[in-house]
């Protein structure tokens, strides 16, 4: 059951050396994290930005497989890929877009109900509907193959 509202969140940040710290939540396994390579970052940190559309993708996939267990609509496959557009603009450097490509494996009998499903955890995913830029859903909904029964 889930916990009453308001629920808290918190994560720690130690800084190790230059703009490269560690991000830690225990009990969670922490994470490496700094710039992305276009500010002058090392491309195996995590940076700000991935964090965000990570946050984005796994929001969608939690928040659509909440749903679709209420549903009782069994998921074959899913996958998905988050991609940001950071730009100059009046207002800063922002992100101005975020698309979300989701490929769902599901029966025949169920593509059309699970395409739905999608939609609706887009409209309650708590993260995308807090962030400023429209983020857009894009998906696709294949039946499974009849020897993966």
């Amino acid at each position: 059951m889930a916990a009453p509202f308001p629920h808290h969140y918190e994560v720690d940040l130690a800084w190790e050396a230059d703009r490269h710290g560690t991000l830690m939540a225990p009990p969670r396994p922490s994470l490496a994290g700094g710039p992305p390579p276009e500010f002058d970052g090392r491309p195996e940190r995590w940076s700000p930005e991935h964090l965000l559309l990570s946050s984005v993708n796994l929001c969608q996939m939690t928040t659509f497989l909440a749903l679709a267990g209420k549903a009782r609509l069994p998921i074959a496959g899913y996958r998905s890929r988050a991609e940001g557009t950071l730009d100059k603009t009046e207002a800063g450097i922002v992100f101005t877009s975020i698309a979300m490509r989701v490929e769902l494996q599901v029966a025949a009998a169920e593509v059309e109900r699970a395409e739905q499903l999608l939609h609706t955890s887009k409209k309650h995913c708590i993260v995308s509907n807090s962030l400023k830029p429209p983020v857009t859903l894009d998906v696709s909904v294949t039946a499974k193959r009849r020897e993966n029964v």
